[in-house]
């Protein structure tokens, strides 16, 4: 039996453009509320078709999350030492996101799936634990502690919260014209300056 396709929808997919469909359809109806069977007859290819570009609904959101820690690590190795710990965080991940491969549109529509996730899903720890991992390390070596420290925890759980936040906003609310670069630099210098008020200030 063939597969049903939609007039004109090409029988292969280009993998971004399938995403960002299907990432579309996710946004229209909600994660819980859809199968891989309705998003795979939505864009006209088999079920096996979108099974080889996606193992499961959870990769169309979260594909690619994972290995950004390695980014990470190499851009804290390199990040500038005399800046201050949030300052340096703040270059490091940005150059993280200005390398990504992602364009932008595709990013946004992820990003805005994942905040409309229900918390326990939203937050998927395998997705952002080398994340946290990395930039532990990093605290723990500006701090001169050690990576199970309670200080070094809170203030990686800290920066990771920040920086989920940040992009949140950025895919919900940021103008077309910032990048998720500056959002997340803006998030983190706006943490310090809270946190840390300059002397003489209010």
């Amino acid at each position: 039996m063939s597969e049903t396709r939609r007039p004109g929808r090409p029988a292969s997919a280009d993998h971004g453009q399938l995403r960002s469909q299907m990432l579309q359809i996710i946004l229209r109806d909600g994660y819980g509320h859809v199968t891989m069977a309705q998003l795979a007859a939505e864009a006209g290819i088999s079920v096996r078709t979108l099974h080889r570009h996606f193992p499961s609904k959870a990769d169309i959101v979260w594909q690619g999350a994972e290995g950004g820690h390695e980014a990470l690590r190499r851009e804290l190795d390199t990040v500038d030492p005399e800046l201050p710990v949030l300052q340096a965080l703040a270059v490091a991940v940005g150059r993280v996101f200005d390398l990504e491969a992602e364009d932008e549109p595709t990013a946004r529509l992820r990003l805005r799936a994942i905040a409309a996730m229900p918390p326990e899903l939203s937050s998927r720890p395998d997705a952002y634990s080398g994340w946290r991992a990395e930039t532990a390390a990093f605290l723990a070596r500006r701090l001169g502690l050690g990576p199970d420290d309670l200080v070094v925890r809170a203030a990686s759980a800290a920066v990771q919260a920040t920086m989920a936040e940040a992009l949140s906003w950025w895919a919900t609310n940021a103008g077309s014209r910032e990048s998720a670069h500056s959002a997340i630099e803006r998030a983190f210098l706006g943490l310090e300056g809270a946190l840390v008020p300059s002397p003489g200030g209010a």
